[in-house]
């Protein structure tokens, strides 16, 4: 194995690793929220889909692309809802990279403790980016509840799934549709939102400001 490779190899067992580190730190500040019968749904998709330590097949989807399959076929809200969805998984994805390789120069391993993973977190003095990050989620997952409760998006959907399969984009369109039926078993989704993004930012702001 080249040095290259090796890299590579280390790199991707990292990414694995700093994923599910992020997953089971959700899981476990938000307890309150899966245990809630209300959200059972919609935390289903929003602990175990949206922030699934999975690589997600829409990510080397062209937004290009995925419009020229929704435009004109879909409700137009959810062209704009998509988009943002893509925006935000890049982002994590490309702060996830920043992540690995701030790791990797420390010789944190897979097996990093919360306080390596911080102390990494706080080098990378990135603050405004991963309050943008917070902030998208919210915007992302309103986007969605409102257009959940239009009869037109669900049809359109089930339409157009049919030929993402086909265009071999199903998996995303997949994703979208239990992110609908999420949303759509929620009437007010405030508390829900507004309790993720209250811990978000107090969690980013204990990371760099109670040092």
């Amino acid at each position: 194995m080249t040095e290259d490779q090796n890299r590579d190899k280390q790199f991707a067992e990292l990414k694995r690793a700093i994923q599910e580190f992020q997953s089971r730190r959700l899981n476990g500040t938000y307890t309150d929220l899966k245990a809630n019968p209300e959200y059972e749904k919609i935390g289903k998709f929003f602990f175990e889909k949206l922030y699934a330590p999975e690589d997600f097949s829409f990510r080397d989807a062209s937004i290009k692309k995925l419009h020229k399959l929704l435009d004109g076929a879909i409700y137009k809200g959810m062209v704009s809802a998509v988009s943002m969805v893509i925006e935000l998984h890049e982002l994590s994805d490309a702060l996830d990279d920043l992540m690995l390789e701030k790791m990797m120069e420390n010789g944190v391993g897979p097996d990093m403790t919360m306080d390596q993973y911080q102390d990494v977190y706080r080098q990378l003095d990135n603050y405004d980016q991963r309050i943008y990050q917070v902030k998208l989620v919210s915007r992302v997952n309103r986007a969605f509840h409102r257009l959940s409760k239009v009869w037109i998006v669900g049809v359109s959907l089930k339409t157009v799934r049919t030929a993402a399969h086909l265009l071999g984009m199903g998996k995303i369109m997949d994703f979208i549709y239990e992110g609908y039926e999420g949303f759509r078993s929620i009437n007010n989704i405030e508390y829900f939102l507004n309790t993720i993004e209250q811990r978000e930012l107090a969690w980013h702001d204990e990371i760099w400001f109670d040092v």
